[in-house]
């Protein structure tokens, strides 16, 4: 199973779909999660068509943000539950005959009150689920002090999201690559740079799927890490 997850920060530029059709091809996805796709309807599952993931959920973007997306190829079989503009999340059907798994595509909030509601959304679903699940995306807030080069440091966000994973038995997954996954992309001492896009389980998960980790890519035309 290969998932790309990318906040790509728009796929209404010819330079972004040439981009994620040359991120498709270098690994063959079984899945795709994009975050602030920022395009209709009709553009984006033209899109995925073009790149044969003809199974897809997708929430259009609000006015000039947003566009949460996750498409899936034939022979795949995930069924929605939840969808709106800052979560999908689906049942995942890996292996026929076994349990199902959760899975949470995620396009973090800028402010405090609605991280709140989306991380109160996620942990009653999760407590309400007793199998394996799999949390991928933006989270837009970072996890420890440590996740940002510069600048103001963990928020009441930041706290509520750890506390809300942490008492549902959170592991993280390792990674590979860079050690953030954002770039303001300024220069000198205005640099910022911060981990705020991750991938987090639980043990029943991580039991399903030893081997699993994550290979954070080179930025390109996002400001975001795929």
């Amino acid at each position: 199973m290969i998932v790309l997850a990318w906040n790509c920060r728009g796929m209404g530029q010819p330079s972004a779909i040439r981009e994620l059709k040359a991120l498709v091809c270098s690994s063959n996805h079984d899945y795709i999660l994009l975050m602030e796709a920022k395009v209709n309807a009709g553009t984006m599952i033209s899109i995925l068509q073009n790149l044969y993931f003809l199974n897809h959920v997708y929430v259009p973007p609000v006015g000039l943000s947003g566009g949460l997306c996750v498409a899936w190829r034939d022979g795949l079989d995930m069924e929605p539950v939840t969808m709106n503009k800052h979560i999908i999340s689906l049942l995942v059907f890996s292996t026929p005959g076994s349990a199902p798994w959760l899975l949470f595509a995620v396009y973090g909030p800028n402010s405090s009150m609605e991280k709140r509601f989306v991380w109160e959304n996620i942990h009653h679903q999760m407590y309400c689920f007793s199998g394996a699940w799999l949390v991928i995306g933006d989270f837009n807030t970072i996890w420890n002090s440590g996740d940002r080069s510069s600048g103001t440091g963990m928020d009441i966000g930041s706290r509520r999201m750890r506390s809300a994973l942490n008492n549902l038995g959170m592991l993280l997954i390792p990674t590979s690559g860079s050690n953030f996954s954002w770039t303001n992309r300024r220069h000198g001492n205005r640099r910022i740079r911060s981990k705020i896009d991750r991938v987090v389980a639980n043990e029943n998960w991580w039991r399903s799927f030893p081997n699993a980790f994550i290979r954070m890519l080179p930025q390109t035309t996002s400001d975001h890490n795929p």
